[in-house]
């Protein structure tokens, strides 16, 4: 009798880079981590900071300084505050099965305001999993692997939902964590996943070893 495969949990968290992928059943949303929301926060405080000082010490103040303080108040509070919103309520990307499309928000106006791009999953050609690292610096390849996670249109247009960066030595930890969101996405679009080998390398002198490299970039078309 053979094995059953564990079911996946009907929640799962995949942390990509300055992004958080939190994938349900009937919903992906790729949204920015929480740790984007710090230096929001902090130009939001440096502003209020600049504005309470202004309040509390306009009469002991030099001139040139009360300006400087309300210029920074000015500037500080409602970009950064907006930031801070976005990164906590807003949304990069988000996947709904019952809507059967996917929207891709603008930064700063994210919960829906700024839609940017909206595609139905009808428009959808296929998802792809890229190495965006590949290029070699002296005959070798770089020592810090990108994978991205994206979407391409039937137009031919691309669309990037996510990414993560890795040492080359964990690209294979790198690449099982992208294609999860991936094939996620997959199987609620009903798209194909072509995602890439795991790209190897060898070192130079190892024993047993007479290349200095060894390359897969051949590809599966596998949800």
């Amino acid at each position: 009798m053979a094995a059953e495969t564990p079911a996946k949990p009907a929640k799962r968290i995949v942390y990509l880079n300055r992004r958080v992928a939190f994938i349900e059943p009937d919903r992906i949303n790729v949204r920015p981590a929480l740790a984007a929301a710090l230096f929001p926060l902090f130009g939001l405080m440096l502003g209020i900071g600049a504005f309470v000082s202004i309040i509390l010490w306009l009469d002991r103040l030099p001139f040139a300084v009360s300006l400087l303080l309300l210029v920074v108040a000015i500037v500080s509070i409602p970009l950064a505050g907006i930031g801070f919103v976005y990164t906590i309520a807003g949304a990069n990307v988000v996947f709904e099965r019952q809507k059967q499309s996917a929207v891709w928000q603008q930064g700063y106006l994210g919960m829906g305001v700024g839609t940017t791009e909206l595609v139905p999953f009808w428009k959808i050609d296929q998802i792809r999993i890229e190495e965006l690292s590949a290029e070699r610096q002296r005959g070798e390849l770089q020592e810090i692997a990108q994978l991205a996670i994206v979407l391409v249109k039937v137009s031919g247009k691309q669309l990037n939902v996510g990414d993560i960066i890795v040492p080359r030595s964990l690209v294979r930890q790198g690449l099982a964590e992208v294609r999860e969101v991936a094939e996620a996405i997959a199987e609620m679009t009903g798209k194909p996943l072509i995602a890439p080998e795991v790209v190897r390398r060898r070192k130079q002198g190892a024993p047993g070893d007479d290349a200095t490299a060894d390359e897969d970039h051949s590809e599966d078309g596998g949800a």
